[in-house]
């Protein structure tokens, strides 16, 4: 019985550089850092005070490097919920974060698109208030 999804994978080009985008333009913090295996290193992030899930920063070796940034989008998109997406689309694009869709009313609530440094596209939502 699955109880729990723990780690979502964004292959990067470079570590330091994911580390830099995820927590100082999108605001999360670094979880987990380890690399006490030898030529390689584990790297972890999350928003503040969430438990549970994170995300996994991994370096990209010669063969994954055509997937770098190609991981989201039709087939897969990764939504992060907000609790006001007009001002965190404003903290957001204000840190240069791109935004491909600003915020917009749907029936589910208010949703705007970005993309990380890499072109990987996130849903910043909103819900709709019952």
């Amino acid at each position: 019985m699955i109880t729990q999804i723990v780690y979502l994978t964004i292959l990067v080009r470079d570590q330091d550089e994911a580390l830099r985008f995820y927590t100082e333009k999108l605001g999360m913090e670094k979880r987990e850092e380890d690399t006490s295996i030898p030529g390689s290193r584990w790297l972890t992030v999350a928003p503040k005070g969430l438990k549970g899930m994170e995300f996994a920063l991994q370096k990209a070796d010669e063969v994954e490097l055509e997937r770098v940034g190609n991981q989201t989008g039709q087939h897969f998109l990764c939504v992060l919920r907000t609790d006001n997406c007009r001002e965190e689309h404003e903290t957001l694009q204000s840190r240069g974060v791109r935004f491909l869709r600003p915020p917009e009313e749907r029936p589910y609530g208010v949703v705007a698109t970005f993309e990380d440094l890499y072109g990987n596209l996130f849903d910043l939502w909103e819900p709709r208030q019952a």
